[in-house]
């Protein structure tokens, strides 16, 4: 198993990592104002709070943008089929769109910001289970391809 592949795998379940905490961040937001009294002082602080979840969210996307690029690297340099390779640029496309919506002035277009998550968190997760490069399957996968299995 190459090198490339593992570490495929590795900044695969980090960016699994990414998208959990990206979700754990904006609930963080979301609950912080939601739980406001009603009353305006109260909505007021709570905006306040939610801010640091917030811009906590918005940095991990923006580090999320690191890490797919960092992947498509390591796919050509594993020498993946040119179909992971495609779905992983998708991946980067998906992202970017992501930020396109996240700044859209139109609500009901920005709250496809949500959707596009899904479908990135989807094919993130496809990917990396497909790729996985650690395991018994790894080395089943590996013997299939003439591979050399065992350490590399």
């Amino acid at each position: 198993m190459s090198i490339f592949r593992k570490a495929y795998s590795v900044f695969g379940a980090l960016l699994m990592l990414q998208f959990f905490l990206q979700l754990y961040f904006i609930a963080g937001a979301i609950f912080t104002i939601f739980s406001a009294n009603d009353n305006a002082n109260d909505v007021y602080a709570s905006f306040k709070n939610a801010d640091g979840f917030a811009g906590l969210h918005a940095i991990n996307g923006y580090l999320t943008g690191i890490n797919i690029l960092i992947l498509l690297g390591l796919a050509f340099g594993s020498r993946f089929p040119r179909r992971t390779i495609i779905l992983t640029a998708v991946l980067f496309v998906l992202l970017v769109l992501q930020i396109v919506l996240a700044r859209m002035p139109v609500p009901p277009l920005a709250a496809l910001h949500g959707i596009n998550a899904l479908i990135l968190v989807g094919l993130g997760g496809y990917l990396v289970g497909s790729t996985w490069a650690f395991g018994r399957r790894a080395a089943v996968t590996a013997a299939e391809t003439g591979e050399p299995v065992g350490r590399s």
